[in-house]
């Protein structure tokens, strides 16, 4: 039994809260995966009050070689992140391979694709994939997730403003993130920050291939918040990785912060809420003053520069000053 434990090379985590309409979908598309590596399916379910757990229990004792159930007695809260810690420490594999209950995967080749990389890039602490982004109630037709003109390479000061990485295509080496950070669990979600964790430790690449669906629905962590929401979560995000961050980078982390309080600007200009207004773009002026050679370059800051004449000059004065703006708003 050791020797077979120590043969695992992928511990694929999969995390399952009121899933019950999904989670068969994602452990088939596990159990599917070929013979080029070998792999342990780690489910954990957060205390769902559906037939999430039943499902999962009935996979578990029909595939005893593969499917190792956690069933916590109560929600381990922390919008997953201590669930997903508790897989981790279970995990036995080299490489760790992470799948939302409500996605699932699509190609058998993935996991022996994305190891046969890793093995040949030491170098590199996670890969991920492109993946079709679907809409469960078919009112956007599927997507690729990233563009085709997605970088091959995803460093941490790309991670500092967005994620290219959909949770269900990457896979990590495990001991880029594991035991995780302290101030990871003081985060706002799950995924974005463990791959500026995998950043930490190595590089980042991406592989174009289509071999997953990452479904969007109603109760989804993430679809289920509006934009200002969001918003208001990724400044959470970006406040905690002060410190985080390397010093060289501590720039750019507030020059991404400013970013997300300016879009939170325009997003209460547009509910008509200006005293919230004013006061996001007032952080994001303290964060990143306005300054001359940004405004020659255009985009952002001609609109932080058009946003703060919109909530601040009369209108006969903003007539006046419109022509400057619109010349720097890219």
């Amino acid at each position: 039994m050791g020797d077979a434990h120590a043969s695992v090379r992928v511990s694929v985590l999969v995390t399952s809260y009121q899933h019950e309409r999904y989670i068969a979908r994602a452990l088939d598309s596990v159990l599917e995966q070929d013979d080029g590596v070998r792999y342990e399916v780690l489910v954990g379910d957060d205390a769902s009050d559906d037939r999430s757990r039943a499902i999962i229990a009935e996979y578990a004792k029909a595939h005893p070689e593969h499917i190792r159930a956690f069933f916590p007695e109560n929600n381990l809260g922390l919008a997953g992140k201590a669930m997903l810690n508790e897989l981790l420490q279970r995990a036995r594999g080299e490489y760790v391979a992470k799948l939302d209950g409500d996605d699932h995967w699509t190609s058998g080749a993935k996991l022996r694709r994305q190891v046969a990389y890793l093995d040949a890039h030491p170098g590199c602490s996670m890969c991920f994939h492109n993946v079709l982004w679907r809409h469960e109630d078919g009112s956007r037709p599927d997507v690729p997730y990233n563009g085709a003109d997605q970088a091959s390479e995803v460093g941490m000061q790309d991670l500092l403003s967005a994620n290219p990485v959909a949770s269900c295509s990457a896979v990590f080496r495990r001991e880029a993130i594991h035991p995780l950070p302290a101030w990871y669990f003081e985060q706002p979600w799950c995924d974005w920050q463990l791959n500026l964790i995998a950043s930490q430790q190595g590089s980042i690449h991406y592989l174009p291939e289509l071999m997953a669906v990452h479904l969007t629905h109603p109760a989804g962590m993430w679809s289920r918040l509006s934009w200002l929401e969001a918003l208001e979560g990724i400044t959470r995000y970006q406040e905690g990785l002060r410190g985080v961050v390397p010093p060289e980078l501590e720039g750019r982390r507030r020059e991404a912060l400013a970013e997300t309080w300016a879009k939170r600007a325009v997003e209460h200009a547009r509910l008509a809420d200006r005293a919230r207004a004013r006061g996001c773009l007032r952080e994001s002026f303290r964060l990143r003053p306005p300054e001359m050679r940004r405004l020659r370059r255009g985009g952002g800051e001609g609109q932080r520069l058009r946003l703060w004449l919109r909530l601040n000059v009369a209108e006969p004065l903003r007539a006046c000053a419109r022509p400057l703006a619109d010349r720097f708003s890219g």
